[in-house]
């Protein structure tokens, strides 16, 4: 093989590598930050967050599976991208409204891709409403993720 062989297929490997690495499951760099019971404790609100790096703000994922269940196979029902809670907190914050009927407030977010608006779960169908302006002034500063000293 020749040097120009060699280089290309370097080139080639290392391209693969770089496309295989962006290929990841979205949910494997998430973190549980928030697990809030319905009322009748037949259901959990799982909020995730993910951490894409210095370059990019904070991904919050919302999954409602059965109560005490892993979350990891669940669907994310909606994602917010730099989503805040307050001028210096990042988050979302969780709330029940009935056991059918799930809110998700933060003051403002960067991006909001809702997947489904509903999910079924625990033999019923939970709606899942995101509001935007809705500030938490105790929220403390930064992600919602533990930190580890």
């Amino acid at each position: 093989m020749t040097t120009l062989h060699r280089r290309w297929a370097a080139v080639v490997a290392l391209s693969l590598a770089l496309i295989a690495g962006c290929a990841r499951d979205p949910a494997a760099a998430d973190v549980e930050v928030a697990r809030v019971a319905s009322p009748d404790a037949r259901a959990d609100a799982v909020l995730t967050e993910a951490n894409p790096g210095a370059t990019a703000s904070f991904v919050y994922r919302i999954r409602v599976v059965a109560h005490g269940a892993d979350w990891r196979a669940a669907p994310a029902l909606a994602e917010l991208h730099g989503a805040t809670r307050n001028a210096s907190a990042y988050g979302v914050d969780l709330r029940w409204q009935g056991a059918d009927t799930l809110y998700a407030d933060y003051l403002k977010a960067r991006l909001v891709i809702a997947h489904k608006p509903t999910a079924a779960v625990a033999g019923r169908t939970v709606a899942v409403r995101l509001r935007a302006g809705v500030a938490n002034p105790a929220a403390a500063a930064g992600g919602m993720a533990p930190r580890t000293p």
